[in-house]
């Protein structure tokens, strides 16, 4: 299995770490890179997921992945290279909360 760069997107709330993260998917969909996306969010629901469209996308909700849910990111993590045999992928971004 080859390794898969890891790029981790932290920033204050309102600090642009989604635009961010929407912008360099558009650049790689250009490229043919094929990214999967960690999301994380305090509250219940992410507000933000549609903007991501069809992407691999993987939604950690209720918590902190740097605090409370690091066991929920630890699994997400196994899942998403379980699935990376059937659904290969290139990059892999993981976008904190805005207190992260």
């Amino acid at each position: 299995m080859k390794k898969i760069p890891i790029y981790i997107i932290s920033g204050f709330l309102g600090s642009g770490k989604t635009t961010l993260l929407t912008h360099i998917l558009e650049y790689y969909k250009t490229k043919n890179i094929k990214p999967a996306i960690v999301l994380n969010e305090l509250g219940k629901v992410n507000v933000e997921l549609h903007l991501f469209g069809d992407e691999h996308v993987f939604e950690l909700l209720n918590g902190c992945i740097c605090c409370t849910i690091q066991d929920v990111l630890r699994t997400t993590l196994t899942t998403l290279l379980d699935s990376h045999v059937k659904k290969p992928i290139d990059v892999l971004f993981i976008e904190g909360t805005g207190c992260c």
